[in-house]
C-alpha cells in the first residue's frame, strides 16, 4: 500500500518537473521563432532576450525543480527496490 502511493508521488513530482522544463523550452521556442519575423531593432533583440530567458529557466535553474527530480527520482528507486524480482 505504501509502495502504491510512494510511487504515485514519484510519478507526479517528475510529471510536474517535466512539464516546467518542456513548458519553459516551449515558451522560448516561440519566442525565438516571434523573434525571426521581425525587423531588425530593439524589439527584435528584446524578444530574442525573452527567449534566451526561457531558455535558461529550462536549463533546470530552479531549484524546486531539481529537487522535484532528485527525490522523484530516489522515491521511484526505493519504489523499484521494494518490489524487486527478489520480493
Amino acid at each position: 500500500m505504501i509502495a502504491a502511493w510512494l510511487a504515485f508521488l514519484s510519478n507526479i513530482m517528475l510529471a510536474v518537473a517535466a512539464l516546467y522544463v518542456t513548458g519553459q523550452a516551449l515558451r522560448g521556442w516561440y519566442k525565438e521563432i516571434q523573434a525571426e519575423k521581425l525587423p531588425e531593432g530593439p524589439e527584435k533583440e528584446a524578444m530574442i532576450n525573452d527567449a534566451k530567458t526561457f531558455y535558461a529557466l529550462a536549463s533546470l535553474s530552479k531549484v524546486w525543480v531539481l529537487l522535484l527530480i532528485f527525490v522523484g527520482t530516489l522515491l521511484r528507486l526505493a519504489v523499484g527496490l521494494f518490489q524487486g524480482p527478489w520480493t
